[in-house]
């Protein structure tokens, strides 16, 4: 049975659209925010993260996702994407400006041959867009987008219930654990970057005598 679990979240954080750009591209780091993130590393020989997921079942029962992502990165400029909710720059940007970067995290085209405890763990297929949109010299809006497909193999006695009705609560609920997982990791790069942001400050000048 296949199930597609989607979270959208949106944030504001103290940061420079530079300094969020090169924060939200180490890939590692922001995976091992989420909460449910057991394993996250780049498998170089294939040219691909590997993620790694666990959640228990309603009986407790570990579950296992594994997804295998590429990244990229595209610019957006002052003529193209422009924030989706009510925020939207506060400084004019020159024409040609780039106003904005969004960080791509793509589903492999082929999945690596990389051994896996095979017992309750699934394949999954993900994407997520991380779009960062500059605002003013200090802060930076952060527009949240995934969407997971996962292949389930039902067992008993989840096999003996109507696959529709059984499909629409799965899907709910791993959106809900997605919508939560999504919001404790901004919640924590907030906190990232307002850390490294008081470092630097603080790290600055000189001491006066």
């Amino acid at each position: 049975m296949e199930v597609v679990g989607r979270s959208r979240a949106k944030v504001i954080i103290e940061s420079h659209l530079n300094e969020s750009v090169v924060y939200f591209s180490d890939h590692v780091r922001i995976l091992k925010c989420n909460p449910y993130c057991t394993g996250v590393s780049y498998l170089k020989e294939h040219g691909v993260y590997q993620w790694i997921f666990q959640v228990n079942d309603p009986r407790e029962n570990p579950i296992t996702a594994v997804f295998f992502v590429t990244q990229n990165e595209e610019h957006l400029d002052s003529s193209g994407i422009v924030p989706a909710g009510p925020a939207a720059p506060e400084e004019p940007l020159p024409a040609g400006t780039i106003s904005g970067r969004c960080i791509r995290w793509v589903n492999a085209s082929k999945v690596p041959d990389v051994p896996l405890n095979e017992k309750n763990t699934f394949i999954g297929q993900a994407n997520t867009r991380i779009c960062l949109y500059h605002l003013d010299s200090q802060r930076t809006e952060v527009h949240f987008e995934t969407d997971i497909t996962l292949d389930f193999e039902l067992s008993f006695p989840l096999n003996l219930m109507p696959e529709g009705i059984l499909k629409f609560m799965t899907e709910a609920i791993m959106s809900k654990i997605m919508q939560q997982a999504t919001e404790s990791m901004l919640c924590q790069v907030q906190n990232d970057l307002c850390c490294i942001a008081s470092e630097l400050n603080a790290s600055g000048g000189k001491i006066e005598h």
